[in-house]
């Protein structure tokens, strides 16, 4: 146990008097105590990140997260995302796929990992931390020019009547070529896009953008949006469908079909299947760019308005015309492998089919599904359709397309996400802060009497914008005898109201709370006794009033004790000054060097700090500081690197307290 710092109030006061005519007060008879110049910052400087997505194919925002380690598992199909791994910053590209600014990462990290789970963008980049700076592309494996790709021999869709070979897998029944013709020497490329432009998107960058949100490939699908939903057209409308993105290694056919409410086809076979698109594989799929490259014969962003055959079901296309009639139900199917060149070690036949009716679907083995393949709603104006193909990762984003009626409203039949109120949070890492509470006295330097982690929330609004942040601090096993509060001081980057919350160990959810708040320097004091909070996270989340777009919020957590006189004891990182309330007569006293005069705070000679923040660290990493038998042993005899870091001036040995 630690023996507590007070002394008598009436010595207290002398040596406070003594202390100001000692050391504020400099007389020429002294000299002001040493101390060393070093801040003991874990963190760089400043990293000027330069990310670039330059091969998505589409103008449009791209989520990232960057990290200190591979937070993914890479399987033969795709990347699968590891649990526990948080990232250490996380942020939006402009809609040109670009991101330049400065980031705060830990001075130990001198590679990193780019992850963006969005269904149109590469998803994991590795760069390294060159000389201040990070220089990172997605153009590894690709050149973009046009997607679609020549061929020197003919490729047919499997469903064609006209292809010359056709396996046993897709002689059910033909698909109907009545839109146009495609290009058989050109995997594909259809030509029979869409003329009017009042159905083409004119916000397909805001669609991927708030598709990935919903849809994150790294997560699996919610529940609300599975359905086997086929569309309801209440009123006579057109309708277009644009093809987004394919993000699988399957070389798929996609066909439409329509029958009046209430009739529904007992098959596909039955339901007069209509070709939309021949070869979906767009040619960016990352696992194999090079491979998907040489069957690519869809250009994200393709459009084609869909055609009424009123007399289909006798063959005929008399008749035809762009107008639905109320009443009619629109469904989709996509046809696993259904074109005949395909990436070549996922070049087998499948009986594979997803459709958006129920018991249309069915598994490689041609038996019915009973859940569906996949998940519709509305955004804006776009009705969003995604297929979950032959692979079942539950992310369902493998071929994604969206559909526009003319009305708008002539299809309500799926659920709503609000494009204005929808946000999207995303949790970072940002280390750990360790207080040694004897100060101004000389302490053990272990570091373990307040052990604090900070995770800081970013909110996001669907077009990618900063609406909200959220600063959470949860407290660790400690073994001082002193009772010590926990506050921090907040620097917003803009306006905005904040709410509290509090999870104990035993909770799974925020409650609402209560924390005192100094509105004038925007402190807020978590709790004045972290020994009996120890387990519990504190949270505060400040909702800003407009959205942001460039910048975040900075932190500068503090202890503290309450004094009778109404000022604080506070121990802040070195160099870091105190809040207005601080007892300045504590400084330069004991083992403090500070020297408020020179805005210089809480340095001491030595190898020791009384306070340090260690960027990118979690539990695990500070594991030595947490164990009772460690108690008083100070923090060089726990980390082996930690004396050369101290000695080079943070110049070497910058990983010293990863583990």
């Amino acid at each position: 146990m630690k023996k507590r710092a007070y002394l008598p109030a009436v010595f207290i006061v002398v040596m406070s008097l003594i202390s100001c005519s000692d050391s504020d007060v400099y007389t020429g008879e002294e000299k002001p105590k040493a101390y060393s110049d070093f801040n003991y910052s874990t963190v760089s400087p400043g990293v000027q990140l330069d990310l670039a997505y330059e091969h998505t194919g589409v103008e449009a925002k791209v989520y990232f997260e960057l990290y200190d380690q591979n937070p993914v598992n890479e399987t033969e199909y795709t990347y699968v995302k590891r649990e526990g791994v948080k990232p250490l910053f996380t942020a939006y590209t402009d809609v040109k796929g670009q991101y330049k600014g400065n980031v705060k990462l830990p001075a130990y990290a001198q590679k990193v990992w780019i992850y963006a789970p969005g269904f149109y963008a590469r998803t994991l980049i590795e760069a390294e931390v060159k000389g201040g700076s990070i220089k990172a592309t997605d153009a590894e494996n690709s050149v973009m020019t046009r997607v679609v790709t020549a061929t020197d021999k003919p490729f047919y869709c499997l469903y064609d009547p006209d292809a010359p070979s056709r396996p046993n897998e897709y002689k059910d029944f033909d698909w109907k070529r009545w839109l146009g013709e495609y290009d058989i020497y050109r995997n594909g490329e259809i030509q029979y896009l869409c003329t009017n432009d009042e159905l083409k998107i004119q916000n397909s960058g805001e669609l991927y953008t708030a598709h990935a949100q919903v849809l994150n490939i790294s997560e699996t699908c919610p529940e609300q949006y599975r359905s086997y939903t086929d569309l309801y057209v209440n009123e006579p409308a057109e309708v277009a469908v644009t093809f987004l993105a394919q993000n699988t290694c399957w070389n798929c056919s996609m066909g439409y079909y329509y029958y009046k409410d209430g009739q529904k086809p007992n098959s596909l076979k039955e339901a007069e299947v209509i070709m939309l698109f021949p070869n979906t594989q767009d040619g960016l799929w990352e696992k194999s760019v090079g491979e998907a490259k040489k069957c690519a014969g869809i250009e994200r962003g393709t459009c084609v308005q869909l055609m009424y055959y009123p007399h289909i079901a006798e063959g005929s296309m008399e008749g035809a015309t762009t107008a639905f009639p109320a009443d009619t139900r629109i469904g989709f199917v996509l046809a696993n492998n259904a074109w005949g060149n395909r990436i070549g070690r996922f070049n087998s036949h499948k009986r594979y089919r997803a459709a958006t009716s129920a018991g249309l679907s069915q598994n490689n083995s041609g038996v019915v599904y009973q859940t569906p393949r996949t998940a519709a709603y509305r955004y804006g104006d776009q009705v969003m359709i995604s297929f979950e193909d032959h692979i079942d990762d539950e992310n369902f984003s493998d071929v994604v397309i969206t559909m526009k009626s003319n009305p708008i409203k002539a299809i309500t039949n799926v659920p709503v996400v609000d494009d204005e109120k929808g946000t999207v949070s995303t949790l970072e890492l940002r280390g750990i802060y360790a207080f040694e509470d004897l100060w101004p006295s000389k302490g053990d330097y272990d570091m373990n009497d307040v052990v604090v982690r900070y995770d800081h929330e970013k909110i996001f609004n669907r077009r990618g914008q900063l609406v909200g942040e959220s600063f959470i601090f949860k407290t660790f096993e400690n073994f001082a005898a002193n009772t010590n509060g926990l506050a921090f001081k907040l620097k917003p980057v803009a306006a905005g109201t904040t709410q509290c919350a509090v999870r104990t160990g035993s909770s799974s959810e925020f409650e609402p709370a209560v924390f005192d708040y100094e509105q004038g320097e925007k402190v807020y004091l978590l709790t004045d006794n972290v020994a009996k909070s120890i387990g519990t996270e504190f949270k505060v989340t400040l909702n800003y009033d407009s959205p942001i777009t460039s910048g975040e919020s900075e932190v500068d957590p503090f202890i503290f004790r309450n004094e009778a006189n109404g000022k604080r004891w506070e121990v802040h990182l070195p160099q870091q000054a105190p809040t207005s309330k601080m007892d300045s007569s504590y400084f330069g006293t004991h083992d403090d060097a500070s020297r408020p005069s020179q805005n210089l705070y809480y340095v001491r000679s030595g190898n020791y700090p009384f306070a340090f923040y260690l960027a990118g660290a979690n539990e695990n990493d500070i594991a030595p500081m947490l164990l009772r038998s460690n108690e008083s042993k100070p923090v060089d005899q726990l980390f082996n690197g930690y004396k050369a870091w101290v000695e080079s001036n943070g110049t070497t040995n910058t990983d010293w307290y990863k583990r």
